[in-house]
């Protein structure tokens, strides 16, 4: 058993305590009821807007799937060299391609979080663009509700953001 100080946020604004992040009876008004929908969101990546960011609590690492990357006219030079294998794509171990990092930021103009996130490269077919798996769930301590297509986090100002969830892409 450990224990640990309450988490700090990086760039907090102030020195006070960081809001609670929960969910209410509010937060599913936009939301078709009884689905079992994953949380499919849209961000920037670089300077990119992405949809189909799948929001994966499974994936134990943030992938950037190679379409996307060529989409995107990133240059292959900056991606580095990968040497483990990811489990779960077509049920069989994939070779990632590489691994690079690159700046991620989620949510609006006036409420938003961004930093560098390592995506692993992987040559496998999609329906999303990237998933976010545990590694920027916990860096950026970000609490996701599949129920309430959205996940919320505490922005640099101390403030609370939400991202919302398109249904409607998940389902497709």
């Amino acid at each position: 058993m450990s224990i640990r100080d309450r988490p700090t946020f990086k760039g907090r604004a102030s020195n006070s305590a960081p809001p609670r992040l929960f969910f209410t009876q509010e937060d599913l008004e936009m939301v078709v009821p009884g689905h079992t929908d994953g949380l499919v969101i849209t961000g920037v990546l670089v300077n990119c807007r992405v949809k189909r960011i799948f929001i994966d609590h499974g994936s134990s690492a943030d992938i950037l799937f190679w379409n996307a990357f060529q989409r995107m006219n990133l240059d292959e030079q900056d991606l580095k060299p990968c040497t483990t294998e990811l489990d779960g794509f077509n049920g069989e171990p994939s070779p990632p391609k590489s691994y690079i990092d690159l700046k991620l930021t989620l949510g609006k103009k006036e409420a938003f979080r961004a930093g560098r996130v390592r995506f692993v490269v992987v040559d496998a077919s999609s329906s999303y663009n990237v998933i976010i798996g545990r590694p920027t769930i916990h860096e950026w301590d970000v609490l996701v509700s599949t129920k309430h297509q959205a996940l919320k986090m505490v922005g640099s100002k101390n403030e609370v953001i939400t991202i919302r969830g398109d249904q409607k892409k998940s389902r497709e």
